[in-house]
């Protein structure tokens, strides 16, 4: 029943209480009548209790706690609230300052990642201080020699090497000695704690492409070819780049000039499938269930006539090769050779042989399949309906569509990137080309240089072996142009660095999915636990913090190979505590060109705080720098910094060293050859300080690419530590 207070307030009388809860207990089908006595002694009974209220005196207590007594207690809780808040702060330092009586410490730098190395160490103080005193009373670490100046209130700490350590922490100390200029010491020390950013890294010989979305001017010579009938298929270039072939609906064998002209008919029908020869001398085509190889250079043609009938023809370097029915075909001294069977448990259909005939693509139950001819392996491409878009001019790689886009994948089916939408053609300069109904783009086979080049229909864009022309349909027509020169390529040594910097942030991140894609067969074994492999995510305490590039340099070619030696920080409670080292070799693929973790191993685990570290190795072919966090005893470098060959023996000539550099010339190194870097516990800090232990860092000899696995040459430039994430950690790894 509904409780009404206020209603119980007013009818203190027990018998009007009791009328009430009868009025309120009894259901009526309508209104209910009213007495007219009935309602004149409600009225005045009423009027009476309410004037009697009025005139009876309210206790204190209950003015205290009524509304305007609680609004006025409230007000004044607030007043003293108010009050201690400023009180405090005035007293307290927030997130970079400390308590210490009336002397507020507080720097720009606490706590900040990447800290420029060109810059002083600024301490800011909220009042005058004793030069002297503070100045003695600053410790830093790692061990640095310094020079002190005042601006006002700010201290600048400057080492006298003129920069800070890169990939460093430190932690500057004001210590309890310091006091102000009225003799008033600082209560307890206060640390300011930061981490430097990485050295700056050395001009690369070529600037890093920036993706472009808007077009480029007017692609160059722009012509049409000829006009042809719809439904032409096999359109292919000459070797020189000077012809395109194709073949019409009703099965003519045609070619045109690319400069344009007139269309010459090579055979007049029943063609269903042509290939040219690596060589550009001949072109094989299938007509009437046999093969015939036209001479293009001699006009002779060779006729062969298999049983069972051809279905796709292709070519490898020794000859002709062809599918049947029950498998592939070459033709030998004595007539054909099975080369091996296809599969035969249900009806498949073969699309392309690859330009080296080692490879062909089938369909088979609405499935996409990459053939091993000479395994007899089959392998299937993404999900069914998948569909084939073409071959790497290499042979290496392939192009098939998803839901998701253009994929690029290996021989073996690894998919290596995903390109967008559009019908593809792959150069030999390892630029993609992407045509439409509305547009034209190019982009490299690993996803990056995406430019539009050009707004318009571009249908079927096939690249001329020279990388620079190609044709494409446009209404009943074929049409040819000249690409202009693509964004210029990164160094591989750029290229490496870029995925070694991805791949670890994934691990830092813990996100082994991701990181599992910048891995190899051979790098998914070195990361294997059930193998006994290293750690792909880290874990525990104290944490994965941050890592840099140690040392980094391009080892060889065919394919390219390069090799970084990363450290990995641990931190606890924000304090670096202790490193490791892992080498990591990284291998260029063939056909999408990504570089990916081939091999990893690691070095032991190091504490920090023990003597000056390592923090920079740059490797040319002759000289090595090596750069400290801590400044040294130049006279303990002499004999306690030396580089072994692999059989042992020291090159180089002496160390030479200054501002926490260490350099060893006349260096002779050798690509692929393994190098030791050795630093004996001798070598001293300027606090006297000895490294705890031998340091020791292998190193390959750097190489010069003079034609990478994509045929172009790259000067590789002296290798150099990249950005690397931030230092405060944001979770455990």
């Amino acid at each position: 029943m509904h409780h009404d207070p206020e209603l119980d307030d007013i009818l203190q009388d027990g018998e009007l209480k009791h009328v009430a809860d009868l009025l309120r207990a009894g259901r009526m089908s309508g209104d209910p009548p009213l007495d007219d006595a009935f309602r004149s002694a409600l009225r005045r009974q009423l009027m009476n209790r309410a004037w009697g209220m009025g005139e009876r005196t309210v206790p204190w207590w209950r003015k205290a706690f009524g509304p305007a007594g609680l609004a006025w207690a409230g007000a004044a809780v607030g007043v003293i609230l108010i009050a201690a808040a400023v009180v405090f702060t005035a007293l307290t330092s927030g997130s970079t300052g400390t308590l210490t009586r009336d002397v507020l410490v507080t720097s720009p730098m606490n706590d900040q990642s990447a800290v420029r190395l060109q810059q002083p160490i600024l301490v800011n103080f909220n009042q005058p201080m004793d030069h002297v005193a503070t100045e003695s009373a600053v410790q830093i670490t790692p061990a640095t020699t310094v020079a002190f100046s005042w601006s006002a209130n700010t201290l600048s700490v400057q080492p006298t090497s003129g920069n800070l350590a890169p990939n460093t922490q430190y932690q500057v100390t004001i210590g309890p000695g310091a006091r102000t200029a009225a003799g008033e010491k600082l209560a307890g020390p206060k640390t300011i704690t930061f981490v430097t950013q990485p050295p700056a890294p050395s001009p690369s010989p070529t600037p890093t492409p920036v993706p472009n979305p808007s077009p480029r001017a007017q692609l160059p010579d722009q012509h049409q070819l000829a006009g042809i009938p719809a439904g032409v298929t096999n359109l292919q270039w000459s070797s020189d780049s000077s012809i395109v072939f194709f073949v019409t609906a009703g099965g003519a064998l045609e070619s045109v000039p690319a400069a344009g002209g007139a269309i010459n008919t090579l055979v007049p029908d029943g063609v269903t499938s042509a290939a040219v020869a690596p060589a550009g001398d001949r072109l094989a085509y299938i007509r009437n269930g046999k093969i015939e190889v036209l001479g293009l250079v001699a006009s002779d043609t060779l006729e062969i006539s298999p049983i069972p009938a051809p279905t796709r023809v292709g070519w490898t370097k020794d000859g002709v090769v062809w599918t049947a029915v029950d498998g592939v075909y070459a033709q030998g001294a004595n007539g054909p050779i099975k080369l091996n069977s296809l599969p035969t448990t249900s009806t498949i259909n073969v699309l392309s042989f690859s330009p080296d005939g080692a490879h062909l693509a089938y369909t088979q139950d609405q499935s996409l399949y990459v053939f091993d001819i000479a395994t007899g392996k089959g392998i299937v491409l993404g999900l069914a309906g998948a569909q084939f878009l073409g071959w790497s001019p290499d042979a290496t790689g392939l192009m098939y569509s998803t839901a998701q886009g253009v994929v690029i994948a290996d021989v073996g089916g690894k998919t290596a990137a995903t390109l967008p939408f559009g019908e593809p053609s792959w150069s030999s300069q390892d630029e993609i080309l992407l045509g439409s109904d509305t547009d034209l783009w190019e982009v490299r086979p690993d996803g990056t240089g995406l430019t539009r080049l050009a707004e318009g229909t571009y249908h079927l864009p096939v690249w001329a072996p020279d990388g620079v022309t190609f044709i494409y349909l446009r209404g009943a027509a074929v049409f040819g142009a000249s690409a202009p020169a693509p964004p210029p390529r990164p160094s591989a040594l750029d290229a490496a660095s870029s995925v070694v910097n991805i791949f670890m942030q994934a691990r830092k991140n813990q996100d082994g999915v991701k990181a599992t894609a910048y891995l190899d067969d051979n790098g998914r074994k070195a990361y294997s636990s059930a193998s006994g492999g290293l750690n792909l995510v880290v874990t525990g305490d104290p944490s994965f913090s941050r890592y840099y590039l140690l040392t980094q340099s391009i080892t060889g070619d065919h394919p390219d190979t390069a090799q970084f030696v990363v450290r990995i920080v641990l931190s606890h409670d924000k304090l670096d505590v202790s490193t490791y080292e892992e080498t990591l070799t990284l291998v260029r693929t063939q056909g999408s060109q990504q570089f990916l973790v081939d091999q990893a191993a690691a070095g032991p685990l190091l504490t920090l705080g023990k003597g000056a570290e390592v923090v920079s190795v740059e490797v040319s072919p002759g000289t090595v720098k090596i750069t400290f966090d801590s400044d040294l005893k130049p006279d303990s470098v002499a004999t306690g910094v030396i580089i072994l060959d692999s059989k042992g023996k020291q090159v180089g000539g002496n160390p030479v060293y200054a501002n926490r550099t260490v350099t060893i010339s006349g260096l002779d190194l050798k690509p692929h050859a393994t190098y030791k870097l050795v630093v004996l516990p001798t070598v001293q800090d300027v606090g006297g300080t000895n490294i705890a232990a031998e340091y020791d860092l292998m190193f390959g000899g750097p190489a010069e690419i003079h034609g990478g696995a994509n045929g172009r040459g790259e000067q590789i430039p002296s290798p150099s530590p990249q950005a690397s994430p931030s230092a405060t950690p944001s979770s455990s790894p």
